[in-house]
């Protein structure tokens, strides 16, 4: 009886630690939603996220006294551009659940971005259900360790060596990369930063920080030399079950469909199943692979998962226009109406040239005249 009394004890603390978990994820979804920054900032122990960043600048007393004393600021600034992001995307933040990583309880969310596609965020919480740090599964990086690199590059430039490497380089040749990439990204010249980052050492150019740091930079300058630095990272890395996210785009580019898909679903295992988003984009590789009818299936499934995730139907009606099936996209579109309340026009969708030839098909005849 002792036992049993204890386990159920257990399972209770448990449930209550999950949701508090939630709660925190539930807020910071619906501060993002409302463009609040000060709502954000409230779950975040801006403290303990600074001690993270500088534990491994190996900065003196007085200079982590100092940054500590700014970071709060900078943490912002950092969230307020953040917002500035998902406005501009018209996008949205949505908790999708709690789960534990390395011992520490997370609160994972969805970014919908538009256009910019989806992300995915697991905001780690310490004892006061606070954040402490946050792994952006799209960089594959804590938001402390990418936050330390920055830092580094606006210190001398001995902090970014030790931030690279652990160690002190002295000379001027071991400096000169250093000097050159500090001061490019100072001036946010992103294609000098990835020309100075092919002058680094050897050793280094062979890790996978540095083919992080090209992919994030070459992302910065243009398309070729962003697919050009995941190209690399896929031919180095393709393995790393951390990458699989970003290297979705590489497959996809290079049309290795089945790559893409596979690492879609290393994506979805890496945050803890499918969703809408997930659904919606297997739909698409699909979709482009040719693979209609799989598609269809997949843009399905996104909208049973999430009844207001709008491109999983837009998803289906690509499956219809695709393949000149009329039947499948005026499906998707009929479902569109109902899921958000909405009445398209249908005479001015049948006159713009992607819709042509679906319009002339005998489900949207039907449709178009049962509306008049």
């Amino acid at each position: 009886m002792k036992k049993a009394v204890l386990m159920a004890a257990g399972l209770l603390l448990a449930s209550l630690a999950r949701a508090d978990v939630a709660a925190t994820g539930e807020a910071i979804a619906a501060a993002l939603n409302k463009r609040d920054v000060n709502a954000t900032l409230r779950q975040i122990d801006a403290d303990a996220v600074g001690r993270a960043v500088i534990k491994d600048l190996g900065l003196n007393t007085a200079d982590r006294e100092t940054v500590l004393k700014v970071f709060p600021n900078a943490l912002r600034t950092n969230v307020e551009l953040g917002i500035r992001t998902i406005d501009g995307t018209k996008g949205t933040a949505r908790y999708m659940r709690s789960g534990q990583r390395n011992g520490r309880p997370f609160a994972l969310l969805r970014y919908d971005l538009g256009d910019q596609g989806i992300d995915y965020v697991e905001y780690y919480l310490g004892k006061t259900d606070k954040v402490e740090d946050w792994y952006v599964h799209s960089l594959a990086t804590l938001f402390s360790t990418s936050a330390r690199l920055g830092l580094s590059s606006l210190l001398k430039t001995d902090s970014m060596l030790f931030a690279l490497f652990g160690s002190r380089m002295t000379t001027q040749a071991d400096a000169k990369p250093f000097i050159e990439l500090r001061a490019s990204l100072q001036k946010q010249d992103f294609a000098a930063a990835y020309r100075a980052l092919e002058t680094f050492p050897e050793d280094f150019r062979k890790t996978r920080q540095w083919a992080l740091m090209r992919v994030a930079y070459g992302g910065r300058v243009d398309g070729d030399t962003h697919r050009a630095a995941l190209r690399y990272l896929a031919q180095n890395f393709g393995k790393d079950a951390e990458l699989q996210f970003m290297l979705i785009d590489h497959f996809f580019f290079e049309k290795q469909f089945d790559g893409a898909l596979a690492a879609l679903g290393a994506l979805e295992r890496a945050i803890g199943g499918e969703d809408a988003a997930t659904a919606s984009l297997r739909g698409n590789i699909l979709t482009a692979a040719q693979r209609y009818n799989e598609a269809a299936v997949a843009c399905r499934r996104g909208m049973k998962l999430e009844s207001d995730h709008k491109a999983a139907y837009w998803c289906l009606v690509t499956v219809g226009l695709s393949t000149k099936n009329g039947k499948v996209a005026v499906e998707g579109l009929k479902a569109y109406e109902g899921a958000f309340s909405v009445e398209f026009n249908l005479g001015e969708l049948a006159g713009l040239a992607a819709y042509k030839e679906i319009a002339s098909t005998p489900e949207f005849v039907a449709w178009r005249k049962s509306r008049r």
